[in-house]
Formats: structure tokens, sequence, C-alpha cells
């Protein structure tokens, strides 16, 4: 029904209308005796038009522009191939690919029933150099579900992420999107149907814009209809009893339709399913080859120069087994990209001690070609802020940050839990840590509010208020805004947001004022003028608590011919800006808040049956009140400034840089991060836990 939102709204906006009638009459009731005068009729009048306006401003969301289903789907498509064709120039995943190839495991206990995967014998192999082969081996399936298995470092995610790729380049209209998503990220408690955590992850990492009337957007229509397909990246990466929880509620909750690609060490995969008693329901399991030398010769001969000696005699040594302990590390794509950086990259860097003083010990030369991968990277690479920063902090930074412990994403590198990480480990200095940054950070608020509070009042409200309000508001919601920085649009809800504030306004000077007055009316004029005074108030927090309640409840349908669009591919850089931004307009939310505050408190002063007396205790105590329950109230996200403020505190101990976004940045040029969502993690986990067990020579 076309007017169906409109007719659910209208309770609202009649109860807001009438909540200043209700005041205008109980005041003139008490105040001028019942007998009506101009400007008490003028000012009721205006007061209920102006409340008309303010409930139609607040319950109407504007509608952004919308699309069908497939034109959603497109859209979405589009993001994710632009977002990991980045991600594929800047790891260098390109030409040539390592030639990985991969094959259906031999474990037959990891895979479910052969009739289940595929109607013939299920059959998927390729090469991670000619991904097309697979990407058709993997349509052929009959649910097109997938694992893709092996040890560290042997290519799973790049296989992931060209898989990606391939299926959207050669996807029909009627194909579901594939989305590259973190399954470390699952809570299973919060999320136990799996269509809904990844509506919620594909919301937050492609921006998808909410529809009005709370009605459910694109990628809550797009994950019940099993048009996403989930290629959920790095099982392994969970506790070892959430693995099994994963594969069980996977089993579980996985429709006919729902596609999904999962990738995970084999041990890890292996112990998943005997926890579960059961593997993934119709997926196929593949694993990969090892690389021969004779490959691995190949592939490196065709990226150093054809007339270096040095190359020359190595590459001869690796063909005739000579250098095995070459060979074995470059039989994984890890061992093969660490050999690429640290001695093909870096141009005078030394290949001879490859098969020589490291010919026959593998783990040493593992470690070497690990502990020299950072100054091989910054060398070759090059830092654009040599000026601030020399590779030895780049080096003992990055160890630093290796050894951070896990969030609750799992191995995920969210730049505003970082400053938290980073603090003392101990008890009470991390307490006191976060205090003070915590108070720093409400001050930043505190300021403007007390400003304007003082000049439209009082200073000693004003500056009881700010306070109070600055402190309240910074306990804030511990997770960043992750909608892109559309001036306009923030700008229409900024204002949305601040005339919702007048019902809270209206909700809370009752509770402050109107308490005292009922009793004081009660006392001097009888329980008559009491009685009204309460009325009035109750009416008020009827309202109060119906305006700010109107927005709960779960998502309505969703008219899939409108569906909102997809807006962006989140990065960690751009949800930084966008929230370094919102600091702005939440210093003016600040700003205007603490004129609104004084201008009321002082028509309510005016008009109340009370008689408050200025005096700085009354004015404290008046300020205490507000500045605390509209700090409470107007709890915001404000994750950027916290950030900010906690790396000036980091800085001196040199626990993390004053720039960590452009350290960040640097490292996932470098190759050492990658970039999944709003999220950093570390390229390769054997890369982490290498340096976080590692002292660097700072």
């Amino acid at each position: 029904m076309a007017g169906g939102g409109k007719w659910r709204t209208w309770p609202l906006w009649l109860s807001t209308v009438l909540a200043p009638v209700a005041v205008s009459v109980a005041a003139n009731q008490v105040l001028n005796d019942g007998v009506w005068s101009g400007p008490w009729l003028a000012g009721t009048i205006v007061a209920a038009v102006a409340a008309g306006l303010v409930a139609e401003r607040a319950a109407r969301v504007a509608a952004p522009a919308s699309g069908t289903v497939a034109e959603t789907m497109r859209e979405l498509a589009r993001l994710v191939h632009d977002r990991w064709s980045e991600e594929v120039v800047t790891r260098s995943l390109g030409d040539p690919r390592i030639p990985v190839s991969w094959h259906m495991t031999r474990r037959a206990r990891l895979m479910d029933h052969p009739h289940l995967i595929a109607d013939r014998e299920p059959a998927v192999s390729g090469r991670s150099d000619d991904v097309a082969a697979l990407a058709v081996a993997f349509r052929s399936l009959r649910r097109r579900r997938l694992v893709i298995t092996g040890g560290p470092g042997t290519g799973k995610t790049t296989l992931a992420i060209l898989l990606t790729l391939e299926l959207i380049r050669t996807r029909a209209d009627d194909d579901p999107v594939p989305v590259l998503l973190p399954v470390a990220d699952w809570d299973i408690d919060a999320h136990p149907r799996f269509q809904d955590w990844v509506a919620e992850r594909v919301r937050t990492d492609y921006a998808a814009l909410r529809p009005p009337g709370g009605r459910r957007d694109g990628a809550d229509v797009l994950a019940a209809r099993g048009s996403i397909l989930a290629v959920l990246d790095g099982l392994d990466e969970l506790p070892e009893p959430a693995r099994a929880k994963v594969i069980e509620k996977l089993s579980g909750t996985l429709t006919e339709r729902d596609q999904v690609i999962i990738t995970s060490r084999t041990t890890e995969y292996g112990d998943a399913v005997t926890a579960a008693r059961r593997p993934l329901r119709a997926a196929a399991v593949i694993a990969p080859k090892a690389l021969r030398p004779d490959v691995v010769a190949d592939y490196l001969g065709d990226w150093v120069s054809a007339h270096s000696p040095a190359w020359t005699e190595v590459l001869r040594a690796l063909r005739s087994g000579a250098a095995p302990a070459l060979a074995e590390v470059t039989s994984t794509a890890l061992g093969l990209w660490l050999v690429r950086a640290v001695h093909i990259d870096r141009p005078d860097a030394d290949p001879a001690p490859l098969a020589a003083e490291y010919a026959h010990d593998a783990r040493a030369l593992r470690v070497h070609l690990l502990d020299n991968l950072l100054p091989a990277l910054l060398h070759a690479h090059g830092t654009i802020r040599q000026a601030t920063w020399d590779p030895a902090a780049v080096t003992a930074w990055t160890h630093r940050l290796a050894r951070l412990p896990s969030g609750p994403g799992g191995p995920d590198l969210a730049w505003w839990r970082l400053t938290d990480q980073a603090l003392p480990a101990s008890r009470t200095p991390r307490a006191l840590a976060r205090t003070w940054i915590g108070w720093l950070s409400g001050l930043v608020f505190a300021v403007p509010a007390a400003l304007t509070a003082m000049l439209t009042y009082g200073p000693v409200f004003g500056a009881a208020f700010g306070l109070c309000f600055g402190l309240s508001a910074a306990q804030a919601v511990r997770t960043p805004d992750f909608a892109p920085l559309r001036v306009r649009r923030r700008l229409r809800d900024f204002t949305r947001g601040l005339l919702s504030d007048v019902p809270t306004i209206l909700l809370v000077l009752p509770f402050g004022l109107g308490l005292p007055a009922v009793i004081y009316s009660t006392w001097a004029d009888g329980w008559r003028a009491g009685a009204a005074g309460l009325l009035a108030g109750l009416g008020l927090g009827w309202v109060g608590l119906r305006v700010l309640r109107q927005q709960d409840g779960a998502p309505g349908p969703a008219d899939e011919n409108r569906l909102p669009p997809f807006t962006a591919a989140l990065t960690p850089q751009s949800t930084w800006r966008v929230n370094r931004g919102l600091v702005g307009l939440q210093l003016m939310n600040a700003l205007l808040l603490g004129a609104i505050v004084g201008f009321a408190v002082d028509f309510m002063n005016e008009v109340s049956v009370v008689a408050f007396h200025p005096s700085p205790s009354v004015d404290a105590g008046m300020g205490i009140v507000f500045g605390v329950s509209f700090g409470l109230v107007n709890k915001r996200q404000h994750m950027w400034l916290t950030s900010a403020v906690a790396l000036v505190h980091l800085g001196p101990a040199r626990r993390l840089p004053f720039r960590l976004m452009r350290f960040l940045d640097e490292l996932h040029r470098l190759g050492v991060l990658r970039t999944v969502g709003p999220f950093y993690q570390f390229r390769h986990a054997e890369l982490r836990d290498h340096l976080a067990a590692t002292e660097s020579a700072e």
C-alpha cells in the first residue's frame, strides 16, 4: 500500500502537535487562571504548527536513488570487481601469476557424498594462472560450493581473489554476485543465520543505503534470495571450537540456492569437520600441488635478467637438485614470493647464498627471507615518507603491530581498535590511559557546548552543562560510522537529528523542572494545580518516548523494484576520512545544542510556576542535570577523535606512529598488509607470526 507509511506515523504526528497545546493549556491554567490572552493563543498555535513540522521532518527519511534487484546486483558486482582488481595490482598478483596447480582432495572424509556435489564424478582442477578453467568447473557443481584447502602460504586467498574476479567477469544477469568476506568476522551468537551476517557485512563493506521506513535494504534482499556468493576467507583463523560451529551453521542454514566458497588450512578444516561430525554439505574440496623445481625455475627465470651469471647458477642448481632447501621453500606460493621480493625486486641483492650458504637448510633459508623482507621491500619500493620515517622505525612499528592482541574480528587490524590494543597491558595503567583519553575527547565537545550555553543562559550553567555533556557524550559507541561522507546528505541528516532532539528536550526538561513544579503547585495551590502539572508532564513523557522509539522494530518488507543502491567499496582510508569529517558536524551539533538548551532552560524558568532565583548553585545543578542527560542521549560515533587523542598519548612512547593511517597505507602499498573492507590484515599469517616472535633492531 503506497500510503501505508504515512498512516503508520500519524499517531506520532498527532501526539507531537497536541503536546505543546497540552503544555500551553496547563501553563495557562496555572499562570493566568484559565483566561486566554492574545500572546498565549498565538504562542499555542505557533508551537503546534512548529511541532507538527518537526514531527513530519523527523519521521520522513528522504529515499535514495533506487533500482531493481538486477540493477542492484550489477552495481554490487562492479564495486566488488573494482575493489579487488585494485588489490590485485597492489599485491602484484597479475602477470605473471604463480602457476599453482589445484586438484580434488584425496582425503575423502573432508567431502560430502559425491552425488550431492556433482551430477557426475566431481572433478574440479586447474591452475592459478588459468583461473577460467576453475570457474567453469565451479559452475558445474550442483550446489556451487567449494572449499579451498592447503598448507600455509600455498595461495588459497590469492586463488579466492582471482576466482572472485573471474566469476564476476563471466557472470550472467541471474548469477549471484561473489563477495570476498573474512569468515573470522562472523559472530554466530549475534547472527545465527548465515544470510543475516552476510547482509550485515556486505552492507558495511559496500555502503548500502538504508531505505525509508526501516524497510530491508539491498543487502538483506540479495542475501535472502541467495544472490550473494559469499567467498569466506580464513576459516583457520577462527578459534578451534568456532570452526566446527561455522561448518554446522553453514550446513544447517544454507538453502539449495545458497552458494559459497571457503578457504582454510587443510589441518584446521579437517579438525573442524571431525568436530562437526560431517563435512560441509554438498561442497567440493580442492588442494594445491607443490610447485616443482622446474616450474619454479621457469617462473623465476622470467623475472631475472638473462645475463645474470649469479642467477644462472642458482637456477641451474635448482633444476639439478643441488639446492634442495631452495626447492622446498619455493614449493609454495609464499616461499616463491619471498625469494622474488628479497632477491629479485631488490637489484643489489646477491642470490648466491640461495644455492650455497642456504642450499641444504630450508629452515635457515626461510628465516633469512622473512628477516630481510621488510628491508628489501623498503629498499625496492622506496618510501614516500623518508623525511619522517626511517626503515628502522618502520620495521620496529611493524613488529609491534604484529604483536598486538587480536580483536573481536580475529586477525583484522581495525584502526579504531589499534590504539586501544596498543595501550599498556597492565590493568591499572591501561585503565588510567583509557580514562585520560576519554576525558580529553569529551573536552573537545565540551568547549563549544559550554560556550553557547554560557551566551544564552549564564556562565555557571554553561560551564557545568558543557563539561558534563562532553564527558557523558565521550562514552561513545566503540565502532566508527561506515557510511560515505556525502556532505549534503550528512547536513540533511544532521538537521533532521537536531530537530528530533526537540522531543528529547521536552522529555528531559519536564522531568527536571516539572517534578518540582508539581510538588510546589500541590503545596501552594492545591491538588488540582498539581494534577494539571502532573498530567502535562506525563503527556510530554509519553510523547518523548514515542518519538525516541519510533524507529525501533524489525525491518519491514522491501520493494524489490526500488532497492537503494550500494554506493562505494569501503577501505580503511575511506572510513578514516569519513569519521574525521564527522567530527566537524558533531562539533556543530554540540555548538547548537548548547544554545538550544540554554534558551529552553531560560524559557522554562520564565513560564514555570516555580520561581528559580538565579544563583551559582542552582545554575550549576541544572547544568549538571541537563549536561549528563543530553550527553547520554547524544552519544556519537567519534572514534576518529578518540583514536587521534590516543595517538598523541602513544606517540612519545613509540608504541604506534603518530601518523598511523599513513603508516598502515605504506605497509599495504609495500605488500605487507592487505585490505578487506574497512580492515587491514597481514598478507600472510606466517609473516605475522614471524614478526611477532622476533625483535627488531631499533
